[in-house]
């Protein structure tokens, strides 16, 4: 099994100019990519960033993301009945790259906006501050929350070269405690509640990148806090990782079972090195399929339901019943 570091002082080693590769317990330092000495070109053509939040409550499962593409910036959320499965709200806004912008910063500082018209997002923590503030206007969809790292577990980050000439940096947080409210279709929800968790990532992915991921939080049977993050592909292992309580464990890389035509069927989700076998019950699927010319996406964010087992060092099995999380199909030409 993969040891956790402490996180690095810079993303990048001013003298030798070269990452900080590896997986780490803790927060990435701001994500200053200038000391590899790309151009304007390259920047502008490679460089992208991107902010995810998951807020899981009782009644309500809620996702909402801010991407800057540099060249082109987008936003979308979606709403979820989590007893009745029923989408309450699915809302997205794609615009040029001046519309939206995610900052270096994946704690304090972090700054991730969109605005078009009417259609407003943004997921901001404030320097001398422990708590995100989430604010976005979709359509039918208002979200006003919180997200508060105080008595929080640490969170993962990772610093990995997933092809040469590519650079991937990652930070996920899980188990936030939430406060403030949610409007989508006609109903208000009250997220005193809830807990959420955090992807933020930075960097010069390959032109073509593939991945599956999963992200849950919530609570075992046995009553224990629960998060996982499992990616396959992409920055793989080096960001699969479990939440127990206060304690991260590095699990190895995703495995994931479906049915790329039938998304809302159900999925199976495992580990290489064996200690997270999970089946996913789908309830509703956010997708966005993009052909812009040399530019394409297929993307598919499923939320729903894990259910099964996962086994780590030192300490008994967990079962998850019915965890609230999602499931994602990415494919990207960009």
């Amino acid at each position: 099994m993969r040891k956790l570091l402490l996180p690095p002082p810079r993303v990048i080693d001013p003298d030798r100019r070269v990452p900080a590769l590896g997986s780490f317990r803790g927060p990435l330092p701001p994500v200053d990519l200038s000391p590899l000495g790309r151009g304007r070109l390259f920047r502008l053509a490679r460089h992208k960033r991107w902010t995810w939040l998951g807020i899981a409550a009782d009644e309500v499962f809620v996702g909402l993301a801010v991407v800057d593409l540099t060249y082109a910036a987008s936003t979308f959320a979606f709403a979820v009945d989590r007893a009745t499965g029923r989408l309450l709200s699915d809302q997205s806004a794609l615009g040029p790259g001046f519309v939206g912008s995610v900052n270096e910063h994946a704690e304090e500082g972090a700054e991730a906006r969109f605005a078009l018209g009417a259609r407003r997002a943004s997921v901001l923590r404030p320097r001398g501050t422990a708590a995100w503030a989430v604010h976005a206007e979709l359509g039918d969809l208002r979200l006003d929350a919180k997200l508060d790292s105080t008595g929080a577990p640490p969170p993962l980050s990772a610093i990995v070269e997933p092809v040469p000439g590519a650079l991937a940096t990652t930070q996920k947080r899980a188990l936030l405690p939430v406060t403030g409210t949610l409007q989508a279709g006609g109903r208000t929800f009250d997220l005193g509640r809830a807990v959420a968790g955090i992807d933020y990532s930075n960097g010069y992915p390959p032109r073509h990148t593939v991945w599956n991921w999963c992200f849950l939080l919530g609570r075992a049977r046995s009553g224990e806090r629960v998060a996982l993050n499992i990616v396959q592909g992409f920055v793989g292992e080096a960001e699969c990782v479990a939440w127990v309580g206060d304690v991260l464990y590095p699990l190895g890389e995703g495995r994931f079972t479906y049915d790329l035509e039938r998304p809302l069927a159900p999925w199976h989700v495992r580990t290489d090195d064996g200690a997270v076998t999970l089946e996913f019950a789908p309830q509703a699927l956010h997708r966005e399929d993009q052909r812009l010319g040399i530019i394409s996406s297929r993307f598919a964010q499923v939320a729903g339901h894990f259910h099964g087992t996962f086994a780590l060092p030192d300490r008994p099995s967990l079962e998850l019943d019915g965890v609230p999380g999602v499931v994602e199909d990415q494919d990207m030409l960009w």
